[in-house]
């Protein structure tokens, strides 16, 4: 058993491990404000400190991947990754500290990305780390961690593992994306986002015209009939097993723009669309029921014109049940946390799938304990962090045996 050198190195590394995740989240990564290169030197320094092979590959400079490995050269084994931007701190006078601060209170750590996923991604690399130095543990692959750019924007992979596909530099046998909490996520619901226009006919407010309805058109309040005509749509609970407790989801304007002057009558108003997709149902699918919508209310309102496109799109998905993985971390996690983790779906997208259509099974999210993601007062428990660099520790040689032993 190699269970206690890992364990023995983790609890000797606590310190460290807990200082490191720190700097993480005293290290702003806003997506959209920042560049992820000063998060992707602080991994780089802390990980050949610890005696990792480190690269770092970018399509832009400033907007770089890292792979961090056990090895320089090897069969791929089990792929954690992270992302290494985070969402805007919202009002930052909602927080009890300030969101880069990485406070230390009460055995949390507070911090803007702390579950999201810089604590995973801390919890990653020290799970290398002592992988790297405990000897044998892996015999026939090696670990990874993959830290990647712009996963906030929209999950799209473009500038990670898109572009790292492309190179030749995903190799793995599993992966687990390192978000938070116990649940062993299997895969997620889809997502698309729509962009919205209604355009109408200016008039003046004041004008005989606009009374008696001979000029202008009203975009904003045409706009407003299409979102609630679109609220007002309710599908049925998937039949797609782990998928049932969900439906697909329109959530019509969460943003909304339009109007000029308090005196005009709006001649163009735009909103968002965001819609979360169980498997039954695709874009197209989605584009007819808007496409419907819009037909029913210009025979009521032959003025007003709609359009509306994609701005975002990636589809429901979910990895084969008996890939090893998942077996493997119910094992460690059990061991390691004393209960038995279930298996679910998520209901937010991530970019898991790009995984999965990849031929990688994945585990799109599991790791560190805490709260608040996207949200004030955003924490990782310190606790949660050695524990979790353990499971990431003895999942990885898990696998690594089966490998030697695919009967196992």
């Amino acid at each position: 058993m190699m269970e206690s050198p890992i364990t023995a190195y983790l609890t000797e590394n606590e310190a460290p491990l807990i200082a490191f995740c720190q700097r993480l989240l005293q290290t702003p990564s806003v997506n959209g404000v920042h560049s992820e290169a000063q998060v992707a030197q602080l991994i780089a320094e802390q990980a050949e400190l610890l005696g990792l092979d480190v690269q770092l590959v970018a399509s832009a400079p400033d907007r770089p991947n890292i792979l961090v490995s056990t090895a320089a050269h090897g069969d791929g084994g089990l792929l954690l990754i992270g992302h290494l931007d985070t969402v805007p701190t919202g009002d930052e006078s909602a927080w009890d500290f300030p969101p880069f601060s990485g406070e230390l209170h009460d055995g949390k750590l507070y911090g803007r990305g702390a579950i999201d996923t810089k604590g995973g991604i801390a919890a990653a690399i020290f799970a290398l780390a002592a992988l790297k130095h405990t000897d044998n543990a892996l015999s026939n692959s090696r670990a990874q961690f993959i830290g990647v750019p712009d996963e906030e924007s929209g999950a799209t992979g473009t500038l990670g593992i898109k572009f790292l596909h492309a190179r030749g530099l995903l190799h793995g046998l599993s992966a687990i994306y390192a978000y938070s909490g116990n649940e062993i996520i299997l895969g997620h619901r889809g997502l698309i986002r729509y962009l919205l226009t209604c355009e109408g006919e200016a008039a003046h407010t004041g004008f005989p015209s606009w009374q008696d309805g001979t000029a202008g058109a009203n975009a904003v309040t045409g706009m407003a009939h299409l979102l609630t005509s679109l609220e007002r749509i309710v599908t049925p609970h998937s039949t797609v097993p782990r998928f049932e407790r969900f439906r697909t989801m329109l959530t019509p304007g969460t943003t909304i723009s339009g109007g000029v002057a308090a005196g005009v009558v709006p001649e163009r108003c735009q909103a968002t669309m965001d819609v979360r997709l169980t498997p039954e149902f695709d874009i197209e699918q989605v584009s007819a029921l808007i496409k419907q919508t819009i037909t029913d209310i210009n025979k009521e309102h032959p003025k007003l014109r709609f359009t509306f496109y994609v701005t975002h799109h990636l589809p429901a998905a979910i990895s084969p049940e008996d890939a090893p993985i998942f077996s493997v971390l119910e094992t460690v996690v059990s061991q390691v946390r004393g209960r038995q983790p279930i298996r679910t779906v998520a209901g937010p997208a991530n970019e898991g799938y790009l995984l999965i259509e990849r031929g990688i099974p994945t585990v799109c999210g599991f790791g560190v304990i805490g709260a608040n993601a996207h949200a004030a007062n955003e924490y990782v428990e310190v606790a949660s962090l050695r524990d979790t660099a353990q499971i990431f520790a003895l999942t990885a040689m898990g696998l690594d045996s089966m490998l030697k032993n695919p009967n196992v």
